[in-house]
């Protein structure tokens, strides 16, 4: 029986998704992915006001005036290459603009 139980186990763990990860063609199902991401909730994506800053201005352009820390992650202002000034928040978890 107890032979039994490691075979069933040691397949289990060949035939994991993480397994199937490293085989070309394979494609994590949504519920994968969003299983991943909440394993990895304690990781931020953004870490400092210079990655926000540099997040901004890949997708805006223009000069960073001034970067400031805000509760769920930091708060970009810039002035665009048309001259207006825009504030843009950035989340620390996701990396999300918005």
């Amino acid at each position: 029986m107890k032979t039994l139980a490691l075979i069933l186990m040691c397949c289990s763990l060949f035939l994991s998704p993480i397994t199937l990860a490293k085989y070309e063609g394979y494609t994590p199902t949504a519920s994968e992915r969003s299983s991943k991401s909440k394993q990895s909730n304690g990781a931020l994506k953004v870490n400092s006001s210079k990655q926000a800053a540099q997040i901004v201005k890949s997708r805006f352009g223009g000069k960073v005036l001034k970067v400031q820390k805000s509760k769920s992650g930091y708060k970009v202002k810039l002035v665009k290459n048309n001259g207006h000034v825009v504030t843009v928040s950035v989340d620390a978890k996701t990396g999300r603009v918005r």
